[in-house]
């Protein structure tokens, strides 16, 4: 018999049951109806099967620590070595709150190892393929090296409160703090998005470009770090706070569609 016409049998039996009168045993059509019947059992049996063993989709949290057992220790390792070498440079320097944004980048650039990583070794196409999308393994990076770098600028706020034995200009650090950490890791996140290739290579020279930056404005501006400026501080801060939280919920849109996050050169 030929395979068109079996597949329509089993169209036709997979849908509805046969109620035909039973054939002749030895027949062709008995023979059929058997090969039918026996061809429906298995097909409902395998779907059966499918449907009580189907994987469900991995949640966030699961993955989230999974990523963390993974990428943990070379995060806080980084992490932990910047934070030592701002600690020493804190302690040396003199008027070392108007020189904290030169060094918020750091931590950035802490974080880009592990992000670019299978870029890095070419795995961005398996990476693409295996049960995260794209968004949700960049928002599990984000989150965890976003949570370690809260803890480190928090170390080094209180670092320098100590050698100050004041908490005086306390709310100045934060600020110092976060404009430059939002506004290199928003510019960061959106290359992730944006650039067909090479983009580690650029996110790394906009970090170390960012720390230039901020030191010619501690040499060439003063008075910006001045309690007068505090207010010009706190616009920079819900500016580039803005445009970090839109990056931030466009990957958390991404992942919820399953989506990848960033163009795979």
């Amino acid at each position: 018999m030929k395979d068109k016409k079996l597949e329509v049998y089993l169209q036709q039996s997979l849908q509805q049951e046969v109620n035909q009168p039973a054939s002749k045993p030895g027949s062709n059509s008995a023979k059929l109806e058997e090969t039918v019947r026996l061809c429906v059992g298995v097909m409902r049996e395998q779907r059966v099967a499918e449907e009580s063993q189907k994987e469900q989709r991995t949640g966030f949290v699961q993955y989230l620590s999974d990523v963390f057992r993974y990428e943990g220790v070379p995060i806080l390792g980084l992490h932990a070595a910047v934070l030592f070498i701002l600690c020493i440079i804190i302690s040396t320097v003199v008027d070392i709150p108007r020189h904290i944004p030169v060094f918020m980048p750091l931590f950035v650039s802490a974080a880009m190892p592990s992000m670019f990583r299978c870029q890095y070794y070419g795995m961005s196409e398996i990476e693409a393929a295996t049960r995260a999308s794209g968004a949700q393994i960049i928002l599990a990076k984000l989150v965890l090296a976003g949570a370690i770098n809260l803890v480190c600028m928090t170390i080094l706020i209180s670092f320098e409160v100590y050698l100050q034995n004041s908490c005086k200009e306390i709310g100045q650090m934060i600020l110092y703090c976060l404009v430059p950490y939002l506004l290199c890791m928003a510019c960061v996140l959106r290359l992730i998005r944006l650039c067909r290739k090479e983009n580690m290579q650029i996110c790394i020279v906009l970090v170390l470009s960012s720390c230039v930056l901020w030191g010619l404005l501690a040499k060439t501006i003063p008075w910006l770090y001045e309690v007068s400026a505090f207010g010009i501080w706190i616009v920079a801060f819900l500016f580039f706070a803005a445009f970090f939280i839109k990056e931030v919920y466009f990957i958390i849109t991404m992942r919820k569609e399953g989506k990848m996050y960033g163009i795979i050169a």
